[in-house]
């Protein structure tokens, strides 16, 4: 956990999956909140949660930037956790994200501001490791996405990236709802996942607020799967059919990597509370396969 003053105000941006973890994290350990959302029905889960101020906002409305100004006065702590094309409009500008940077840059008690990103931004390494301080080679549209949008966050000193694995934990499995419904897998099959539970994530997140420290960080649970043996796996646990695979590439590239948090960790302190997948799935409920209802 970044060490906070009394009372300190830290700002969320984008209360979605990672961020409510974040959020509660924060809350406990003495934080004061403020969050943003772009959806209602988030915003009203963010306030039955009880965990700090909480503003609909998105990042294409007019206003944006005088209202990013207002949320953050005083604010001497950000954590940005808005999705890939959360950033760039119907027009494929970066202007929205352009435009947050520039808000950030320009407030005087700002000091330091964290931004997720995604492993994806390594590329297809063809199996090979890669740490914090591997170079980029985004192959992907999606991929490049979050690559300028890194490079505008970096531009201002201080601001820092945590770029994280695959995402999962309470409501969320990778390729779950894809085995329920019977679909092949599609993507290579003995490529290699890279996962992280959201509580990891959380915690990653929030320790990388401490002062100094490197400009890139990498979440990873640091026990990449081929991607077979996960879905058998996953399968099993549910109780369904074993994978069949299709052999089209995934909607998201088939890049292959091993993500390795070791740099990260000897940097932050920070450690996995769940050292692989099979772990992060036995500390919460699997989700029913479709159809079944519980006992």
């Amino acid at each position: 956990m970044s060490r906070s003053p009394p009372n300190a105000t830290l700002l969320v941006i984008g209360g979605g999956y990672v961020g409510l973890a974040l959020a509660a994290r924060a809350r406990a350990a003495g934080w004061t909140l403020r969050l943003t959302t772009r959806s209602a029905a988030r915003a009203a889960t963010l306030r039955a949660a009880g965990l700090g101020e909480v503003a609909q906002l998105d990042l294409t409305e007019a206003d944006t930037g005088a209202r990013i100004a207002a949320l953050a006065s005083g604010v001497r702590q950000v954590v940005c956790l808005l999705p890939p094309s959360a950033g760039i409009d119907a027009a494929n500008s970066l202007a929205p994200w352009i435009q947050l940077c520039a808000v950030l840059s320009s407030l005087p008690d700002l000091e330091s501001a964290v931004m997720a990103s995604s492993t994806a931004v390594y590329g297809d390494q063809a199996g090979a490791t890669v740490n914090a301080d591997t170079p980029c080679a985004p192959d992907t549209p999606r991929a490049q996405r979050l690559y300028d949008l890194e490079t505008h966050w970096l531009a201002r000193t201080g601001n820092r990236v945590v770029r994280l694995a695959g995402l999962y934990g309470p409501g969320r499995i990778v390729g779950a709802a894809g085995l329920q419904r019977g679909e092949a897998v599609s993507g290579e099959m003995d490529a290699w996942l890279n996962l992280i539970h959201r509580s990891d994530a959380a915690a990653l997140l929030l320790r990388c607020l401490a002062p100094g420290g490197a400009a890139v960080e990498l979440g990873c649970d640091g026990a990449p799967v081929v991607r077979r043996h996960y879905y058998q796996y996953l399968a099993a646990q549910l109780g369904l059919a074993a994978p069949s695979f299709s052999g089209l590439p995934a909607a998201r590239g088939s890049a292959s990597r091993r993500c390795s948090p070791a740099l990260t960790i000897a940097r932050t302190g920070w450690q996995p509370q769940y050292r692989d997948f099979r772990a992060g799935l036995a500390a919460g409920p699997l989700p029913l396969p479709l159809g079944k209802t519980p006992d």
